[in-house]
């Protein structure tokens, strides 16, 4: 059976079940043998409905490797279906403008080493009134100069994640910089070669994708109602899922809303890049009844429920209905109602 969900104000407000509301006559109204009555029926397992989803990987799951400036590449470390542990090296490049930078830093280092000693020098003999003010202030600018091109050259250096220790390094060895990957995983895409120039701007030399906690994204047709359980269904697997937040944005394509859920606390996984569907399944404590088994009256959705030899007028919230059936919160187990509301005598 499909299930197509319906606004209900009572749906915005949560699902709590409504208290009994019986006719205002005195005593029940009596039982007619020319209306037909119906037991509900448990709404569990019935699917209110279901929407296309997708399994995203945690962002600190999955890694891009790529160089932060323009590289010539070296050597490659790694192969597609190798896995590899955080921090560990993946591809060896050249850098023009990071090596350029580690020389910079190496020479302003040197300045600020000999301007530093040169003030001291003119400071003892300052005491001794044997150096002129303007002496001292020109070293004392050229010794900021310094300092301020060594920052510089720093910068360029902490943008592509060099410590000062790796620029010496760099500067007194090859000039080989190695990237390492930020996180363990399998590594799924290797798209260069060694010889190659590649820029920041273009695609990822190297992927690797983690175990991770991943989520399921998926494109709902409506609100889901509070209280429903939820499932992914992929290929043959059935996964218990549990809905972490529904956006606030109608979708201006279909009017769909994305909603997110996660894999249970008490365990699970879901398999990451994973597609198929989320269900939306009613709880057990549901009933199942015939729509034609509702009535309005001032604002409210009711059901007439069978009691002894006669009937109460009862209130229930309306979670979904189909052209036949409703389901809906409010009723007790086994409850009998009246399958024509209107019609009854």
């Amino acid at each position: 059976m499909r299930w197509w969900p319906v606004t209900v104000v009572a749906l915005l407000q949560g699902c709590e079940q409504r208290p009994v509301v019986t006719a205002p006559s005195a005593a029940p109204a009596a039982t007619s043998a020319t209306t037909r009555w119906v037991e509900s029926r448990s709404a569990e397992d019935t699917a209110l409905l279901e929407a296309p989803a997708r399994v995203l990987p945690s962002p600190e799951g999955v890694a891009s490797i790529a160089p932060p400036l323009q590289a010539r590449i070296v050597r490659v470390r790694v192969r597609p279906g190798q896995r590899v542990a955080a921090q560990e090296p993946i591809i060896d490049v050249l850098m023009p403008e990071v090596l350029h930078a580690a020389g910079d830093l190496a020479g302003e280092q040197l300045k600020v080493e000999a301007f530093t000693r040169r003030k001291s020098q003119l400071e003892a003999l300052k005491s001794e009134g044997l150096v002129r003010l303007a002496e001292l202030a020109e070293v004392e600018a050229q010794l900021a100069t310094a300092r301020a091109d060594a920052q510089a050259a720093r910068a360029t250096l902490r943008a592509s994640g060099v410590s000062d220790r790796q620029a010496e390094a760099l500067v007194t060895g090859d000039g080989v910089l190695s990237l390492r990957t930020p996180t363990a995983g399998l590594v799924t895409i290797v798209d260069v070669v060694p010889g190659e120039v590649r820029d920041p701007a273009g695609k990822p030399l190297v992927q690797i994708v983690g175990a991770g906690e991943g989520r399921l994204e998926a494109r709902l047709p409506s609100t889901p109602a509070p209280g429903a359980r939820f499932s992914f269904l992929t290929g043959p697997l059935v996964l218990p899922i549990e809905l972490v937040s529904v956006s606030p944005r109608f979708e201006p394509t279909d009017g769909a809303r994305l909603a997110w859920f996660s894999a249970p606390a008490d365990g699970g996984t879901l398999p990451i890049g994973a597609t198929g569907r989320v269900r939306a399944s009613a709880d057990a404590a549901w009933r199942v009844i015939p729509s034609r088994a509702l009535l309005e009256q001032d604002g409210l959705v009711h059901v007439r429920q069978r009691t002894g030899e006669g009937w109460t007028l009862v209130v229930v919230t309306v979670i979904a209905r189909s052209g036949a059936e409703a389901v809906v919160v409010g009723l007790p187990e086994h409850a009998v109602v009246a399958a024509e509301g209107s019609e009854v005598r």
